[in-house]
């Protein structure tokens, strides 16, 4: 098991894959946080944990995949039209230029700062806008991107390549989480004393240095990789077609089964990614910067024990077999429950996501789970015709599913970590931090179930 052994275009693509993910990851800390910093603002601290303050980020944050629904088929079907290196390109350009029209968001708010209300509401819209073009642009990565991987492989080596694929999209986003609350804790929009406008500043500098990753992401597309075939003439865009056909792929026979178990995988890292570091940071009792130190902790642990993993159970699966790679994946979810049941005792009072015993006792569980992924992505590949050249048109009705599930799972837990904000207020949990933390746990547990039971449901093979 060696990443020598895997083609040098893919090395290029996992890279530059890396380094976009590093921008996503860490534009959804600096979006989540720049709302949470305008709701204190406005209605004070104990507020941005409220049901109101948590609706508004899960409106603001789903326009991002909104965008990516609309767009993946057109875009999986392009790359399969004029090849995936022109299509990934432009969306690693795009997505550069979209990082950047975030910076200005902090001053939508501190320019109304006076009439708090009308302030609230600019910022959410801007950053809603913002977040939608950024997602118009991301849409044009993933299916060419898993394309242009599928492209490239053989049935012998089609898992262990897509695990690689997959580690670069999780480490990159969780270098990016990282990076993202690093920047606001290095630039110092918490520290004690300064003016809002003097905050907003600081905010705003820190997406010029996703800008700069990203544009080295183009540069390492554009010399790195080669053109895949052409196919066809590309169809002009339209919204309707382009919709049903990505969602057509993934309701064909030979992929249906694999909806429910991508569904709530996506639903998973959607709700994981934004309302992980989202809780933490809500929930945290630390003022200034150690609130972001603690609120970064559980998320890259939880996203590094997902990936660490997955290429070992890529090369497992492509040489011992996926039913059984998949059945250790399975275990994960009791060994998940079990670790946390045997560090119980040793919580104390600390109850929280960053509490590193905590993480110890679910990380054995984690890495086992982590075998899921790699293997649902090589049958997904398997599916795709090489006579047909439909990496591009298969990967869309995936990346249709994920972007839909990830809808969901942002949607609907920031619904569910609501509901848990009223049971506080209601005078049900006596910390309203331990009420987020408690709602958005028992929505993961969820989709962790949900997963195992779609996959449970999978056609028997080896």
């Amino acid at each position: 098991m060696n990443i020598s052994n895997i083609n040098r275009e893919l090395v290029f693509l996992f890279i530059s894959t890396f380094f976009v993910r590093v921008g996503f990851g860490a534009s959804l800390i600096l979006f989540d946080w720049t709302m949470v910093w305008g709701v204190e603002h406005s209605y004070g601290y104990e507020n941005a944990s409220s049901a109101s303050a948590i609706l508004l980020t899960t409106f603001a944050g789903i326009t991002f995949l909104i965008a990516e629904v609309i767009f993946t088929g057109y875009y999986g079907n392009r790359s399969d039209s004029i090849g995936a290196k022109p299509v990934l390109f432009f969306a690693t350009i795009g997505s550069a230029f979209a990082l950047l029209s975030y910076a200005p968001s902090p001053f939508f708010y501190s320019y109304f700062q006076d009439h708090v209300n009308l302030a609230i509401l600019m910022l959410v819209l801007y950053m809603a806008i913002t977040h939608f073009l950024h997602g118009v642009f991301a849409a044009a990565v993933v299916s060419p991107g898993l394309g242009f991987v599928n492209f490239l492989s053989t049935a012998q080596n089609r898992t262990y390549n897509m695990a690689w694929y997959n580690n670069a999209i999780l480490y990159g986003r969780a270098a990016g989480m990282t990076l993202g609350g690093l920047l606001w804790i290095w630039f110092g929009v918490d520290h004690v004393g300064l003016t809002i406008s003097e905050q907003a500043w600081r905010i705003f500098w820190t997406f010029p240095v996703l800008f700069v990753i990203l544009l080295l992401a183009a540069i390492i597309v554009y010399f790195g990789l080669t053109n895949s075939i052409k196919h066809s003439e590309p169809k002009p865009f339209s919204i309707k077609n382009d919709m049903l056909i990505a969602f057509q792929v993934m309701m064909e026979p030979v992929r249906r089964p694999l909806l429910l178990p991508w569904l709530s995988i996506a639903a998973l890292v959607g709700s994981a990614s934004l309302w992980g570091p989202s809780v933490a940071f809500r929930a945290s009792e630390h003022a200034g910067d150690e609130r972001g130190l603690a609120a970064l902790l559980p998320i890259t642990l939880i996203v590094v024990a997902l990936a660490l993993p997955a290429p070992f159970w890529g090369w497992y699966a492509d040489h011992k077999g996926r039913k059984q790679t998949l059945q250790i994946g399975i275990l994960g979810l009791p060994v998940l429950f079990g670790g946390v049941f045997l560090v119980y005792p040793l919580l104390g009072d600390d109850v929280s996501l960053s509490n590193p015993i905590l993480l110890m006792g679910m990380l054995p569980g984690l890495m086992l789970l982590s075998a899921l992924v790699p293997v649902l992505m090589g049958k997904l590949g398997d599916t795709a015709s090489d006579t047909a050249n439909e990496h591009g048109h298969v990967m869309s009705g995936y990346h249709f599913a994920i972007a839909s599930g990830e809808i969901f799972g942002m949607v609907f837990g920031g619904l569910f970590i609501s509901l848990f904000s009223g049971l506080y207020q209601l005078g049900l949990f006596a910390n309203q931090g331990n009420a987020l933390i408690v709602g958005f746990l028992i929505f993961e547990v969820a989709l962790i179930i949900s997963t195992i039971v779609g996959i449970l449901r999978l056609p028997s093979d080896n």
